[in-house]
């Protein structure tokens, strides 16, 4: 049964999907795939964690989060993008640089408590309007102005935007470095909003289900937190069937949300659904100066 408790835990778990899922939105919607994502997630866990623990400053730990994530996502985007590497191979190596770094800062604070935390109680529905208005905002900055059009146009056709006058690789780095921010940000808000704690291996498997938001939602911000909402309902009912009268197993119940993944990914992409799904057509291209023609 739905109750208002599980709604509320639905929104504040989807609430870092949403936060990573719409910085994911643009970087792909620039044409570069960041599969790091994942990675950056953990280790903005791990820095919003120790920082807030050391300094005793909740907003201090979500801006070093971002910070840290907003450095990973320029590596990624300098390696990319500038030296045009292998995005899928870039962004695997970030999320093991990631997990890596999050597990060595991390580890002599495994156990111990916050000082401080994001307190919602009973302003969830600050919190959901905030989320909506955050998304809006995202959807009319990529849609309705130019800004939006040179991300998109780098995205769909960097060749014709490169001849146009628009900066294609610095325009592609600066979201990847926006897409980090957000991600890192994410894990912060995960840490800090959320559950509160911290172990090893905290946010994993968060990146990919944000990317597989992302997916679903067509790359637009306007839908972004629908699916974020449903995942996070997903996660939050995983507390209740682990209780009486339920008393599920919880490791099969830890499996949900990834095969809730799994699942809304084949009913989009192995549906007539699909046609209305189109990724960018040169995300995941590297953009060579060269091939453009006059």
């Amino acid at each position: 049964m739905i109750s208002l408790d599980l709604i509320i835990r639905a929104i504040l778990a989807g609430t870092p999907l949403l936060i990573a899922s719409l910085g994911e939105i643009y970087t792909e919607r620039s044409g570069v795939l960041n599969l790091g994502l994942e990675g950056i997630f953990v280790l903005g866990a791990a820095v919003s964690f120790v920082t807030t623990v050391d300094s005793g400053n909740v907003i201090l730990g979500l801006i070093f989060a971002g910070i840290a994530g907003g450095i990973l996502g320029l590596i990624h985007g300098i390696v990319s993008v500038s030296f045009r590497g292998r995005q899928v191979v870039s962004g695997l190596a970030l999320t093991i640089v990631g997990y890596g770094i999050a597990s060595l800062i991390g580890a002599k604070y495994v156990g111990k408590p916050l000082p401080t935390y994001i307190y919602i109680g009973d302003k969830w529905i600050i919190l959901l309007i905030s989320e909506l208005a955050i998304a809006f905002l995202l959807w009319y900055l990529l849609f309705k102005i130019k800004l939006g059009a040179i991300i998109r146009s780098v995205g769909e056709d960097p060749i014709s935007a490169y001849g146009l006058g628009v900066d294609v690789v610095k325009t592609r780095i600066l979201t990847t470095l926006f897409g980090g921010f957000l991600g890192g940000l994410a894990g912060g808000w995960y840490v800090l909003g959320y559950i509160h704690i911290w172990t090893e291996g905290t946010g994993m498997g968060r990146g990919w289900i944000a990317l597989a938001i992302v997916i679903v939602s067509a790359w637009n911000p306007l839908l972004a937190p629908i699916f974020s909402l449903i995942f996070g309902g997903v996660e939050a009912a995983i507390w209740r069937f682990q209780l009486p009268p339920y008393n599920f197993n919880p490791y099969l119940l830890g499996a949900t949300p990834y095969l809730t993944t799994l699942l809304i990914l084949v009913i989009f992409m192995a549906t007539p659904l699909k046609k209305y799904f189109r990724p960018p057509k040169a995300l995941g291209i590297p953009f060579y100066r060269e091939e453009r023609t006059i």
